[in-house]
């Protein structure tokens, strides 16, 4: 397999890495787009946390008269035939 960079600024970062580092240029490349992978995933992850914290927050603070019931008939509830607030 093969991989073609043609943008010589990446080109020279890449040899200029491999050199203090005393690695490939494939070796300083992969650890790049690992890193870069890996920490795409983490916010990701840490985005999902932050969401499912606040679900949970919701589920505990959610009015009594709310729990068992689905969204829209707590919507019909709360709304009237025109979308106006009871």
């Amino acid at each position: 397999m093969q991989l073609n960079i043609k943008d010589p600024a990446t080109i020279a970062l890449a040899h200029r890495l491999a050199d203090k580092t005393g690695k490939t240029m494939t070796a300083v490349i992969r650890e790049a787009l690992e890193r870069e992978e890996r920490e795409r995933e983490e916010k990701v992850a840490a985005k999902i946390a932050a969401i499912m914290e606040i679900a949970a927050d919701f589920r505990r603070n959610m009015p009594e008269e709310w729990r068992g019931k689905t969204s829209k008939e707590i919507m019909d509830e709360i709304y009237d035939d025109d979308g106006l607030p009871i």
